[in-house]
């Protein structure tokens, strides 16, 4: 879902650019560059200035705020990634009394070479640096310290681990409340470490399509300007006004971090000894960078959708099972009408049952979420539906088209949706459906790993609607169709029988 498309001069880049993801390191190069803060810190950095991420910030829309999230599970890299990159989106979710979690990927042993301190003796340390820091953001905020679940890869490694690493981000999505968001460093970030979470993210994500993703920068303004994003990520900007209450335990929580923000425990491994005070990983220009009062956060609601899609032109297989086929077999012949004026099918994926929608409808409105389904849609449709007028849209179901309908297909949508996008569905629904209309809906009866609710409970909800009934209804042990709507004579008493 495009978010936001900045104009020219504002901050991000209004021309189109490639969106590429960097290819991990690995091998002993990986190892030498474990705490890879390396790369873009020292006198590499800045890019950009605080001034040119506070004008990007107040240029674009706000993050829809943490009241509405289920709850927020961070994933940290590194001991120090949860406040530098992230910490704005731990303050706002303290301030707002939800859930939040701290997935720690490593211990950051490798920021500092073995000969200066024994990798166990650092990652103790930078474990203790984390408990500090959130202890601080806690007492601001008024609430308990968040759990941490330390998953203990090696630092430097994450990508040999990628696949180990998303597995454990489904099983605590598991643990956490229905729809909660899980939020990691951009894939693009610069740092192997980094960039490898956040494919993670989106791979655990996958598995959960009701889990929207939310991208944190740690280090993409240490090494791009906001005008040199690519536009593809630019879309998914938002602004995060870190809550006033908590701004000054931001820089005291990095402080919390004395192995990156001092000399300590000696010079990092990335670090010239002899820049003295800039020889640490986090120097003083860097950490006022990362604590700015308005953060840019970089937001995918349907990432688990995005990701199924970047791997599969057909994630559900719909074009090979015969489960499929005849489903949508099913529905068709559940149709109380040979034809129809006007026809919304939300949730469309790349247009299967659209096809067949299409030869029975006048006019015939889809949308999906997924760019990449939506373009599978319309080229299935631009070849198969000459008879018909067709639109694909690319949106969601709070995006519910104008005019009114005499056919809604609800189909494989309502486990996906959160109580408030059902709400609205439903209302929409009621409003837009024309006297004599009906709704289709067609639901797996099986559980839906992250789902909101059952095809039973679904379809109960449609069925309530005042002055609304079951026409016809059809269920097996895997599928549960209904034809639901306002009071209509049947399909008999409508051609012979009346």
């Amino acid at each position: 879902m495009t978010l936001l498309r900045l104009q020219p001069g504002i901050g991000f880049s209004d021309s189109p650019a490639p969106m590429t993801e960097p290819t991990p390191a690995t091998g002993p190069a990986a190892d030498a560059e474990s705490s890879c803060e390396r790369t873009f810190s020292g006198a590499q950095v800045p890019a950009a200035s605080g001034t040119e991420i506070d004008t990007c910030a107040a240029a674009l829309p706000a993050w829809p705020g943490a009241e509405a999230l289920p709850g927020l599970l961070i994933v940290a890299p590194h001991p120090d990634d949860e406040i530098a990159g992230a910490g704005g989106l731990f303050a706002a979710a303290l301030d707002a009394g939800i859930p939040v979690r701290l997935a720690a990927v490593t211990d950051g042993e490798g920021s500092h070479p073995p000969e200066a301190i024994d990798p166990a003796e650092l990652a103790a340390i930078r474990r203790g640096e984390t408990d500090a820091a959130l202890q601080v953001l806690a007492d601001a905020a008024g609430c308990p310290v968040p759990p941490v679940t330390r998953l203990s890869i090696p630092d430097g490694a994450v990508a040999e681990h990628e696949e180990t690493l998303a597995g454990r981000l489904a099983e605590l999505l598991d643990e956490l409340p229905t729809g909660t968001w899980i939020a990691a460093p951009l894939r693009t970030d610069g740092h192997p470490d980094h960039d490898a979470a956040g494919r993670a993210a989106f791979a655990a994500a996958a598995t959960r399509p009701t889990c929207p993703v939310v991208e944190y920068p740690v280090w993409l303004w240490q090494h791009t300007a906001p005008a040199d994003v690519p536009d593809e990520l630019a879309a998914a900007a938002v602004r995060l006004d870190v809550p006033e209450r908590l701004r000054a335990s931001l820089p005291a929580a990095l402080d919390c971090f004395r192995s990156q923000v001092s000399l300590d425990y000696g010079v990092a491994v990335d670090r010239d000894p002899a820049a003295g005070p800039e020889a640490v990983v986090l120097p003083a220009r860097v950490r006022e960078r990362m604590c700015r009062e308005r953060q840019v956060v970089f937001v995918h609601r349907s990432a688990g959708f995005d990701d199924l899609y970047r791997h599969a032109d057909d994630p559900w297989s719909v074009g090979q099972r015969w489960y499929e086929r005849r489903r949508a077999e099913l529905i068709m012949a559940m149709l109380p009408k040979p034809r129809f004026d006007r026809a919304f099918e939300p949730g469309c994926s790349i247009g299967m049952l659209s096809e067949q929608l299409a030869d029975r409808c006048e006019e015939l409105i889809c949308a999906d979420v997924v760019p990449a389904a939506v373009h599978a849609a319309r080229q299935r449709l631009r070849a198969s539906s000459a008879g018909a007028s067709v639109e694909v849209r690319c949106a969601g179901i709070e995006d519910w088209p104008a005019g009114s309908f005499d056919l809604i297909v609800f189909s494989e949508l309502a486990y996906y949706l959160s109580d408030e996008s059902f709400a609205g569905f439903l209302t929409s629904a009621a409003a837009s459906l024309r006297s004599g209309g009906v709704v289709l809906a067609a639901h797996w009866r099986h559980p839906v790993p992250g789902g909101y609710r059952s095809a039973e409970s679904a379809h109960a909800a449609l069925a309530g609607i005042d002055g609304w009934t079951r026409h016809a209804s059809y269920r097996d042990a895997d599928v549960l169709i209904d034809v639901i709507g306002p009071d209509a004579p049947s399909v008999a008493s409508q051609e012979f029988l009346g």
